[in-house]
């Protein structure tokens, strides 16, 4: 009795099995190894699939803030400048990011950006109604 190898092709039962191939796989890339591995790629794919997002970022950044200067004049009140400083820092942070290299360095810069900005919008949001 003789046996098939799996990389014979079809109707080819002569074949001799201590010839027969392994199938090639495809080298994979580096393996992850945990969840800021992974967080890293995420962040460096994001980063280079959308180069706008950066500038998009800055934007918004400006006009969040200038939001809150408008605000002062129309509320007539200075604790609308408290989210000021906090977009001010996401903006350093952002800047930051834009001169990162590695993937562990653009991991940082983003998620730190991210926070000042969030807890720059809660303070907002916490002004807001203390003000109205």
């Amino acid at each position: 009795m003789t046996t098939v190898p799996l990389t014979a092709p079809r109707g080819d039962e002569t074949a001799d099995p201590g010839e027969a191939v392994p199938a090639e796989t495809e080298p994979s890339a580096a393996p992850v190894v945990g969840l800021v591995e992974l967080s890293e790629r995420v962040a460096a794919s994001v980063l280079t699939r959308c180069p706008w997002l950066l500038r998009a970022s800055e934007i918004m950044l400006a006009l969040f803030t200038l939001v809150c200067l408008v605000a002062v004049g129309t509320r007539l009140s200075a604790l609308l400048l408290l989210p000021v400083p906090l977009f001010a820092v996401s903006w350093l942070f952002l800047r930051r990011l834009r001169g990162s290299e590695t993937r562990a360095q653009q991991l940082r810069w983003s998620l730190l950006m991210a926070l000042a900005a969030m807890v720059g919008f809660w303070v907002m949001s916490v002004v807001a109604r203390w003000v109205s």
